[in-house]
């Protein structure tokens, strides 16, 4: 009986570890999920001719979605976990990249260093309906609240355009709304402000 307990407890430890989902973004015919196997992380690129894999682990990626910044479509925005030359605090930031679907391979378009308050979360969204996508950042200011930042692409860089008023509470991005307090809300922009305007 011993015998049996020992191999079933060695078994269990030599097992390789499970594949975990971290995060996912599909787009008509293409898919980007993000997988991790321990401290290993994996971005599985798919379109309707092409599917392949590329190693990931050194971004600690936490977020994909695919986006339209300027005009072209093979865009990807990865929320990373990582220091940067110009910021040597490990944190929450949102890198760019083009993908090359021939090579099979991620070709930087933008690593963001900092965005104006620390980031909690990210969205792509075309908040103005100028037909590009803006960075719509959940951030945490200096007094612990909570605001939004809408970021345009401008001359390879981003500039904030648009911000939100401050909330206590979290603002979680759900879908196509955001929740605040447990309430779901649309957002808009009025002027240079984010608003969020209350979900029938």
């Amino acid at each position: 009986m011993k015998l049996i307990i020992f191999i079933l407890l060695f078994l269990t430890a030599c097992s390789p570890s499970k594949q975990k989902l971290i995060d996912s973004d599909f787009k008509g015919e293409k898919s980007a999920i993000i997988y991790s196997v321990g401290n290993e992380y994996s971005l599985e690129i798919k379109n309707e001719n092409k599917e392949f894999q590329i190693d990931v682990s050194d971004l600690k990626p936490w977020k994909v979605e695919f986006c339209n910044v300027d005009g072209h479509k093979n865009v990807i925005a990865i929320g990373v976990y990582k220091k940067t030359p110009l910021h040597k605090e490990e944190t929450k930031r949102v890198f760019f990249y083009n993908i090359d679907y021939k090579s099979e391979a991620l070709r930087p378009k933008l690593r963001i260093s900092r965005l104006y308050n620390p980031m909690v979360n990210f969205t792509m969204k075309d908040i103005d309906k100028d037909g590009l996508d803006e960075i719509i950042a959940v951030e945490k200011n200096i007094d612990s609240k909570y605001l939004m930042g809408g970021y345009d692409f401008t001359n390879f860089a981003f500039e904030r355009n648009y911000s939100s008023k401050t909330y206590d509470e979290e603002i979680k991005l759900v879908d196509d709304y955001v929740m605040i307090n447990d309430k779901k809300y649309l957002l808009k922009i009025k002027g240079d402000e984010i608003l969020c305007v209350e979900k029938d």
